[in-house]
C-alpha cells in the first residue's frame, strides 16, 4: 500500500487546480451563513414591525422606548420629506440616505457592546441629524411653515 501523499502527488493535472476552487467554494458558503440577510424591514420612512427580519428592528418592536424613538424619527422624517421647498433630487436622497440608516442600525447585532444601545444610540443619532436637516428650512420662507420662520 503506498503513503498517502502519493495518492494527492498522483491526482490528474485537471484535479489539482480544482482543489482550491472546491475549497474556497466550501468556506464560503459556511461564511455565508453566518451573514443575516439583507434587511427587508425599510418601510420607506423607518422599520417596518409586521415584517421584522434583523434583531435590530425586532428589539425595537418590542421595546416600549425604543418604538417611542422610532416614531419620533418616523414624525421627524415625514416633516422633512413632505416640505414643500424640498426638491425631488434632494427627497429621494434623503429617503436613499434614510434606507441606507436602516440597513447600518440593522448591522448593530455585530456591536460588542449591548444590542440595545447600539440600536439607541444609532436612533438618537438619526433623530439629531433629521432634526438638523429640518431647522434651516424652517427658517427658510416657503417651507411648511407657512413662511412665519421665527416669527411664529
Amino acid at each position: 500500500m503506498s503513503p498517502p501523499h502519493e495518492a494527492f502527488w498522483a491526482m490528474s493535472r485537471w484535479q489539482l487546480p480544482v482543489l482550491p476552487l472546491l475549497l474556497a467554494g466550501v468556506l464560503s458558503t459556511l461564511g455565508a451563513q453566518a451573514i443575516p440577510p439583507p434587511p427587508e424591514s425599510f418601510d420607506g420612512e423607518t422599520i417596518r414591525c409586521q415584517r421584522a427580519g434583523s434583531a435590530a428592528t425586532v428589539l425595537i418592536c418590542r421595546d416600549a422606548e425604543l418604538t417611542a424613538i422610532d416614531g419620533q424619527l418616523r414624525q421627524a422624517f415625514r416633516r422633512l420629506r413632505d416640505d414643500a421647498s424640498l426638491k425631488q433630487p434632494e427627497r429621494e436622497a434623503l429617503i436613499e440616505d434614510q434606507r441606507r440608516w436602516v440597513e447600518t442600525m440593522d448591522q448593530c447585532w455585530r456591536a460588542q457592546e449591548n444590542l440595545r444601545t447600539c440600536v439607541k444610540a444609532s436612533q438618537q443619532q438619526r433623530l439629531r441629524q433629521l432634526e438638523a436637516l429640518a431647522m434651516p428650512r424652517r427658517l427658510m420662507p416657503g417651507s411648511n411653515d407657512g413662511g412665519k420662520g421665527c416669527r411664529g
